[in-house]
C-alpha cells in the first residue's frame, strides 16, 4: 500500500468518525422526549432495584413486587410535581403584584445607570440609544414567560408516566441479567463480568441516594429557614434549591443566591434578607463539606473542567434537565470505566487520584475476578 492510498484510508476514517458523532449529537437531540424519560428511569432503576430484588426473595410474585414499586415511585414524583405546579400557580396569580414591587425598585435604578451611561457616551462621542434597558426589563415582566414556565411544569408531568413505564420494564428483568451472563460466557469470565456489574450498581446508587438525600435536606433546611425569617414562597425556593443541588458548585450558589435577592426586594430594610442569606450560606456549607461526604464512601473527584465541559454539553443538548442530568450521567459514565479494566486510564483522566477507599473497591473486584489483587490499578 503507497502512502497516498494510506492518508487516505486514514482521512476517510476520520470524516467517518466525525460524521458518526455528528449523527449521535442530532440523534441525541432530536430523540430527546423519548430519551430524558429514559435516562430519569434508568437512574430511578438503580434506587429501586435492591427493593424488588428484595421482595422477590421473600417470595412475591414479579408483578406484585413492581406494583409495589411503582406505586411508591409514582407518589414520589406525583408529590413533586404537585409541589411544583401548586407554587408556580401561586406565583402567576401574585404575578401583578410581583411585577409592580420588582418595576419599583429596579426601574429607579435603571435610570441611574442608563444616566451614567449616555454621560460618558456622549463625552467620548458615542452614539447610544436610550431605553433600552427599560426595553428589557419590560420584556422580563411579561406574563408570557411565566406562562412558559407553567406550560415547561405540565410537560414534566406529562412524561412522568413514560418514566414510569420505562422503569417498570427495567426492573421487571432485575436479577435475570447473571444468569443470562453466566449462560453466555464461560465461568471465568462470566464471574468478572457479574463482578464489575454488581459494583457498577452498588457505586451509582450509592452516589444517586447520597445525592438526593443531602439536595433533598439541603431544600428543606432552606425551607425552615426562609419559613422562619419570612420570606415569601419558601416552598418554591426549598424545591429550588433540591434541584440546583444536583448541579455541583454552581447550582448551590444559585440556589441561595435568587431567594437572597427575593428577600432583599420583600423587606425594605436589610437585617432580615442578610440574616436569611447568612444562615442559607451556612446550611450549604454544612450540607456540602460536613454530611455530603459522610454519606459519601468515597468521592467521585470529578475534573472541574470536566463538570463545567458537562454542563455545556447535556445543556446545549437537552436544556434544563439536560444541565440537572449532566453530573449525575458523567458520573455514571466515570464508574463505569472505574470498573472496566480498559477503561480505567479513561476514569483517571475523568478526575483526581482515587481515594483510598475506591481503591479497596477495586482490589476486591480484582479479588472476584481472579485478578491479581496487588496490582495497582489505573
Amino acid at each position: 500500500m503507497d502512502i497516498g492510498s494510506l492518508k487516505g484510508s486514514r482521512m476517510v476514517g476520520i470524516a467517518l468518525t466525525v460524521m458518526a458523532i455528528y449523527v449521535l449529537f442530532v440523534g441525541l437531540q432530536e430523540l430527546q422526549v423519548v430519551l430524558i424519560p429514559l435516562v430519569l428511569a434508568v437512574l430511578l432503576s438503580f434506587i429501586f432495584q435492591p427493593t424488588v430484588l428484595f421482595l422477590k426473595s421473600k417470595r412475591f410474585p414479579t408483578w406484585l413486587a413492581l406494583v409495589a414499586v411503582v406505586l411508591v415511585a409514582s407518589a414520589v414524583l406525583g408529590l413533586v410535581v404537585w409541589v411544583v405546579y401548586s407554587n408556580i400557580q401561586v406565583v402567576v396569580g401574585d404575578f401583578s403584584n410581583i411585577a409592580e414591587r420588582f418595576e419599583s425598585q429596579i426601574r429607579p435604578i435603571i435610570n441611574q445607570i442608563e444616566g451614567s451611561l449616555s454621560g460618558v457616551a456622549a463625552t467620548l462621542n458615542i452614539p447610544l440609544e436610550r431605553g433600552l434597558m427599560r426595553q428589557l426589563l419590560d420584556s422580563l415582566l411579561e406574563a408570557q414567560a411565566v406562562s412558559t414556565v407553567v406550560a415547561d411544569v405540565v410537560s414534566i408531568a406529562g412524561t412522568t408516566a413514560l418514566v414510569l413505564l420505562f422503569m417498570m420494564f427495567i426492573l421487571a428483568g432485575a436479577g435475570q441479567l447473571e444468569q443470562k451472563v453466566s449462560k453466555a460466557f464461560p465461568p471465568e469470565t462470566a464471574r468478572q463480568i457479574v463482578a464489575a456489574m454488581n459494583n457498577i450498581s452498588s457505586q451509582v446508587r450509592q452516589y444517586l441516594v447520597a445525592k438526593t438525600i443531602v439536595s433533598a435536606g439541603t431544600g428543606l433546611l432552606l425551607f425552615a429557614v426562609l419559613r422562619i425569617t419570612g420570606v415569601e414562597y419558601a416552598v418554591f425556593w426549598g424545591f429550588l434549591a433540591f434541584v440546583l443541588n444536583f448541579v455541583p458548585n454552581i447550582g448551590s450558589v444559585v440556589a441561595v443566591i435568587l431567594p437572597s435577592l427575593w428577600a432583599f426586594l420583600q423587606f425594605s430594610e436589610p437585617w432580615t434578607p442578610f440574616l436569611a442569606m447568612g444562615l442559607m450560606w451556612l446550611v450549604q456549607g454544612v450540607m456540602g463539606n460536613v454530611v455530603d461526604p459522610k454519606l459519601m464512601a468515597s468521592s467521585l473527584n470529578l475534573s472541574s473542567l470536566l463538570v463545567l465541559i458537562s454542563l455545556l454539553f447535556w445543556g446545549w443538548l437537552w436544556g434544563i434537565v439536560g444541565i440537572v442530568l449532566a453530573v449525575p450521567l458523567t458520573s455514571t459514565i466515570k464508574i463505569i470505566c472505574e470498573n472496566i479494566e480498559s477503561l480505567r486510564p479513561v476514569a483517571v483522566l475523568m478526575g483526581s487520584a482515587e481515594s483510598g477507599q475506591r481503591r479497596k473497591i477495586l482490589r476486591a473486584v480484582q479479588v472476584e475476578a481472579g485478578a491479581d489483587p496487588e496490582a495497582e490499578p489505573a
